[in-house]
């Protein structure tokens, strides 16, 4: 029944008219009662991907079938963190995604389960969404790399809960999770998020830094911070090749400046920028205080047009942190000038 249900979704999923230029590269549902070869570890010697039987998850899946996939970092080789990883290292503008589930308020600690795109273990880099259902009550889009000083990611960007009425649960249970990444250029990353079918508020979402992961393999992820870490199930993996021309309602080519309101808002100690860019060049994006002194310098160079963002990390050019209060953060390119007010608060 599973193999026809998933039969008939694909064959809906490229009948809709609206993706047909996408084409599935990987499918996984573990009912061979073991893991696809395919799939490795990204960190040395961690724990694998297996298949357990359906009766091993805590609760049933209506759309699964005898087996489904387990990962966890039992041995605590990792501190409680495993990540199954698959794909080429050359792979990007895709989608990755799978019935995961999710634990709420789970007695262990944050327990986090979720997805991975553009892995690449010798940039020692990913882009991963974790579902968090604790008192963050958020699903997280964040990278690995982390700054040496404050070990908070350099890239992230919560989905809250306040943002995204009625749709995060309450109890356990089976969820559809779904990270879709595109390249926009060769620092520059847009990412969408969905969580039960449903694109999250504040979406798409822009990462640009020099060095950035472009491109990398596709996974799966799970965390708890515990000697055996965390049972996280996973069940009926997609991975979508998306065309790189396609273009849908946020891929339009922007035809004006535009200056977004910076997220989250307040903030403490992290906060993204985006803004779109008519044209190519000379941007400056800077942060002053209420006197009008120049704190940061978020952004100072030519740039292409289209989506961009930066983040700001609450910490002035020196380097050293800047106190609570209200700041403004202003855009200018050519003729063009915006300035927003955005709150530090610590």
């Amino acid at each position: 029944m599973k193999k026809i249900i998933t039969f008939l979704g694909i064959l809906l999923y490229f009948g809709s008219g609206i993706s047909s230029a996408q084409t599935v590269i990987f499918t996984e549902d573990f009912e061979s009662g073991s893991a696809n070869a395919a799939w490795a570890t990204y960190y040395k010697n961690e724990d694998m991907l297996v298949a357990k039987p359906i009766a091993n998850a805590p609760k049933p899946l209506a759309t699964g079938g005898n087996y489904v996939g387990l990962l966890q970092d039992i041995d605590g080789t990792y501190t409680g963190s495993a990540v199954a990883v698959a794909g080429d290292l050359a792979l990007k503008d895709y989608s990755i995604e799978a019935d995961v589930y999710c634990y709420v308020n789970n007695a262990g600690g944050s327990a986090y389960s979720g997805l991975v795109v553009y892995a690449d273990s010798s940039k020692k880099d990913f882009y991963k969404i974790r579902a968090d259902f604790d008192a963050s009550n958020r699903v997280n889009l964040s990278g690995l790399k982390s700054d040496p000083a404050t070990f908070m990611p350099l890239f992230s960007k919560d989905f809250k809960g306040a943002d995204n009425a009625g749709l995060y649960p309450t109890t356990d249970g089976w969820h559809k999770m779904k990270l879709e990444a595109r390249t926009v250029s060769s620092s520059n990353v847009g990412f969408w998020v969905y969580f039960d079918n449903q694109l999250l508020a504040g979406c798409p979402i822009y990462y640009e830094k020099d060095g950035a992961n472009v491109a990398g393999g596709f996974g799966l992820y799970s965390f708890q911070m515990t000697s055996t870490g965390l049972a996280a199930y996973f069940d009926n993996i997609v991975v979508t090749q998306l065309a790189p021309d396609a273009v849908e309602d946020n891929d339009v080519v922007p035809t004006e400046f535009s200056l977004s309101q910076n997220y989250p808002n307040p903030f403490n100690p992290n906060t993204t920028i985006n803004y779109t860019l008519p044209e190519n060049g000379f941007v400056s994006l800077t942060i002053h205080d209420l006197l009008g002194r120049e704190v940061a310098t978020l952004v100072s160079s030519e740039q292409s047009t289209g989506q961009h963002s930066a983040t700001w990390n609450g910490k002035n050019n020196s380097g050293n942190d800047v106190p609570s209060g209200i700041y403004l953060y202003s855009l200018s390119s050519g003729n063009y000038k915006n300035t927003m007010k955005m709150i530090l608060m610590k």
